[in-house]
């Protein structure tokens, strides 16, 4: 059931064409975790400044990002299956 003033999905975010391909989002997300290890780990080990806080928490939220947008694309690729009878099957 759809409402009736759902609006059509649109892409918001302003990123290159290539970014949207789940493999490089994948990426992407990867690196993002990386980053954020290596700040979150000096916050945690008693370095604590907000650029380690900023810049740690920020790569966590671009990591979640990415790894939406993976997912979100994994699940476009995704085959679907044929409503159509399949030959040999029983209800032919």
């Amino acid at each position: 059931m759809k409402a009736q003033n759902a609006m059509p999905f649109r892409i918001v975010l302003p990123l290159p064409a290539f970014v949207w391909r789940p493999i490089t989002a994948a990426f992407l997300a990867a690196v993002h975790v990386y980053l954020a290890a290596g700040h979150l780990s000096r916050l945690f080990g008693g370095e604590v400044g907000w650029t380690n806080i900023w810049k740690g928490f920020g790569a966590l939220g671009g990591a979640y990002v990415f790894t939406a947008l993976a997912l979100r694309g994994l699940a476009q690729h995704k085959v679907q299956p044929s409503l159509e009878p399949q030959e040999g099957s029983a209800t032919e």
